[in-house]
């Protein structure tokens, strides 16, 4: 059987936690004051243009798809007035365990659904963080409710972690502090990639098991679960990153489980836990199965791996520890 694009709402929701609404440049800030604070401006670039925000923002809300701006406020101490968060993928009792007890209101919202306007424009936010939206249509009705930020970069669903700590450093007059989170994580990063050095320039696949017992895998190396395997040194298997010509995710057939012979392999399945791989036939065989370097996940620590942020790098680093030790022997 030849594989084929993985359409699945819960896939897609670990790598975009897609949200079916938009954002805005709005020109609404803080009331004016005598504050240098409120007279200062950021201009933010994104996909579908530039938002304007008006000294220091307040009320913030973050949307579904804004997993790396709600950890990245966090680390930088500001306060979240309302996060809609997607239920059953957002962790236990809707926190995820790398993300430190914070004060806000979450809201759940179901997979496939998502909060209508006024549920958002209830918080008075004078700043919605958004990430991943649809199209500009989405984009355009969360315009006239604040000043919003979509995903900044153009080629891709999802910003960087590094990309989403740095400008939340510079809305919020942090930059020192953004600088200096960064750089945390990333000694931790070159602190396993010096700890394992044969481990470098390995192939590693991640993805999910669906129900129907698929491999949905990701494809493309521009994709933010693949840039951080590549932060820790690992490369995506070209076996699966041929199965797609534009890099989009895919569904692989249980009988097409050979296509996993990655040295690592990085899975979590929908229903179940480890031992439904077991199930497979042929899965017992695989390299990296036969060598102990899987990490298996759960829907409640995938995008640990699938949405990078400050805080899940460093708990993702450790999960995969010691499969990285299990390639280097």
């Amino acid at each position: 059987m030849q594989p084929k694009r993985y359409l699945a709402v819960p896939f897609m929701l670990i790598a975009v936690l897609v949200f079916a609404l938009g954002c805005s440049s709005g020109d609404d800030g803080n009331s004016g004051t005598d504050s240098a604070e409120a007279t200062a401006t950021t201009t933010v670039d994104h996909q579908y243009g530039s938002t304007v925000i008006d000294g220091v923002p307040k009320r913030v809300v973050t949307l579904t798809g804004a997993t790396a701006w709600t950890d990245s406020l966090i680390k930088l101490d500001v306060p979240i007035t309302a996060e809609f968060v997607s239920a059953g993928y957002s962790g236990p009792d809707n926190r995820f365990a790398w993300t430190p007890p914070h004060e806000s209101t979450v809201i759940p919202v179901d997979v496939g659904a998502s909060p209508g306007v006024a549920e958002v424009a209830k918080f008075e936010p004078d700043l919605i963080l958004a990430g991943y939206l649809p199209d500009r249509a989405a984009y355009d009705v969360l315009a006239k409710v604040a000043p919003t930020i979509p995903v900044m970069s153009t080629e891709t669903v999802n910003d960087t972690w590094q990309q989403v700590l740095s400008t939340a450093g510079k809305i919020f007059d942090k930059e020192d502090q953004a600088s200096q989170a960064q750089t945390e994580v990333e000694e931790k990063i070159d602190a396993i990639k010096k700890k394992y050095p044969a481990a470098q320039d390995k192939t590693a696949t991640f993805g999910q098991l669906t129900p129907e017992r698929q491999f949905g895998v990701v494809t493309s190396d521009n994709d933010p679960s693949a840039k951080l395997l590549a932060e820790v040194g690992l490369r995506l298997d070209p076996a699966v990153t041929g199965l797609s010509d534009n890099g989009q995710r895919v569904v692989v057939s249980s009988e097409r489980v050979d296509l996993l012979g990655s040295d690592l392999l990085i899975f979590w399945p929908l229903v179940g836990g480890p031992e439904v791989f077991e199930t497979i036939p042929g899965w017992d065989s695989l390299p990296a199965v036969r060598s102990g370097a899987t990490v298996f996940l759960t829907n409640d620590t995938a995008s640990a791996f699938g949405t990078p942020t400050v805080y899940s790098v460093p708990w993702a680093v450790d999960a995969l520890e010691p499969a990285l030790a299990k390639i280097a022997s």
